[in-house]
């Protein structure tokens, strides 16, 4: 385990008694130690860089206030244009953040364009002669444009500040203001059951099978099939770790009694509750925290196919991106967009975008009458791990670009048998839509 990886467990692991410091406390002592807690850890993991999120921050509150009615686009050129900034040091003279300050900035950013692009929503709401009560019951309806102080609160709550889950504002509110939830031990220990076993198995599989070895000279010399197969485990390792990261973040949550809502609120993860009712008073069994739910270890592991893979995984920023990019893009090409924004929000390595970009390939001929092998994962997943566009290169001509090529096979096959098979007669449209 490296140094960076044993920080971030010990975050996590006192992150989660913290919780027991705002049971029965009120909203300003949650809002100001949550938020003292948060900015304190920025400080002892992020040092001076910790000023680039500070300048996200303040700049956010800025655009509000001089763009009332178009804070929403103007929050995400400035927040994503920022993102160029912070990645490209070198280029100004200034040192590299650390890993923390990364992870830290990610999060902000979709944090600040949530939070404009529902300001902008109740802005419009109003303009429209929708009432203040009514604008509350609107899906992540805010009461107003929040202030300086609540935006500085919210960027630095200590919950999922360096490894997720990403909420809106108003889950936020909801916590500071609302009725606490109750913490069921079975909720809890839910999520940490597994954690142990998550973390050796990534210990012991990282070791075994180094992710380096995919770079080396000696992969040509490989047969094909061991070619093929090695990225499965490192890939395995790449999961168990965010597995590990993950439970343990949504575990502080719900030991903070954070996100939690009644079960008839029909509550969605990054979302918060999809319809809103009394809140209080229901019984232990009738609340989740679904709302902070940030992935599914094992739907993922059990799931064939990129799309229910997707579905699974990072689930609250997967929600971010098809609400506030997917949804909002008025464009056939939309969802190669918003893959190309899910690229750059991750970093500026060419093997993110070779990874990503090659998705609505294979979304397509997931719907084709070709049966498509669960190596595709793996096969794709290298470009998280080694990030380098050339390496990423490098692994898949070793392997013939037989992953890609197979895709177009299923797609032509599906296009030949005129809408025959699994969904053949919809490539066409999925293609166009898909970029």
């Amino acid at each position: 385990m490296t140094p960076e990886e044993l920080t971030y467990v010990s975050v996590l692991i006192c992150s989660i008694p913290a919780g027991r410091l705002f049971k029965g406390r009120g909203p300003r002592f949650r809002q100001w130690v949550g938020s003292g807690l948060g900015a304190g850890l920025t400080l002892v993991t992020c040092g001076p860089h910790a000023l680039h999120s500070l300048v996200t921050a303040l700049g956010t509150w800025l655009v509000l206030r001089a763009a009332p009615r178009r804070c929403g686009w103007a929050t995400l050129v400035w927040t994503f244009g920022y993102l160029l900034f912070f990645r490209t040091p070198e280029l100004w003279g200034l040192p590299q953040p650390p890993p923390y300050a990364n992870a830290l900035q990610l999060l902000l950013t979709l944090k600040m364009v949530s939070m404009a692009i529902d300001v902008q929503d109740q802005r419009e709401a109003e303009l429209k002669g929708v009432t203040s009560s009514e604008r509350g019951e609107l899906i992540g309806g805010l009461q107003g444009c929040p202030g300086l102080v609540e935006i500085l609160c919210y960027s630095y709550c200590y919950l999922g500040l360096l490894t997720g889950p990403f909420y809106r504002l108003r889950t936020y509110q909801d916590w500071l203001w609302g009725p606490t939830p109750p913490v069921p031990p079975s909720l809890l220990w839910g999520r940490l059951r597994w954690v142990p076993l998550l973390a050796l198995g990534a210990e012991v599989v990282g070791r075994v099978f180094p992710s380096g070895a995919l770079m080396g000279p000696a992969l040509w010399g490989w047969p094909f099939p061991w070619r093929l197969l090695y990225s499965a485990p490192v890939f395995l390792a790449f999961r168990l770790r965010f597995y590990v990261a993950w439970l343990s973040s949504e575990a502080a949550c719900v030991a903070a009694a954070f996100g939690g809502y009644p079960k008839e609120w029909g509550a969605r993860p990054g979302c918060g509750p999809t319809r809103r009712g009394e809140m209080g008073g229901q019984p232990p069994e009738h609340w989740d925290y679904e709302c902070i739910r940030t992935v599914d270890p094992w739907g993922t592991e059990r799931c064939y196919g990129v799309r229910e893979g997707l579905r699974r995984w990072n689930m609250t920023v997967q929600w971010w991106l098809q609400h506030y990019a997917l949804y909002r893009l008025y464009s056939l090409y939309r969802a190669a967009v918003t893959l190309l924004v899910s690229a750059y929000w991750h970093g500026l390595q060419g093997g993110l975008y070779l990874s990503l970009l090659s998705l609505p390939l294979w979304l397509a001929a997931e719907r084709a009458p070709v049966p498509l092998p669960r190596a595709l994962p793996p096969y794709l997943s290298v470009g998280f791990v080694l990030r380098r566009g050339e390496d990423v290169i490098r692994y898949w001509a070793a392997l013939g670009f037989c992953m890609h090529i197979l895709p177009v096979v299923g797609i032509v096959l599906a296009v030949v048998g005129g809408g025959k098979g699994r969904g053949g007669g919809e490539i066409g449209q999925i293609w166009g839509k898909m970029g």
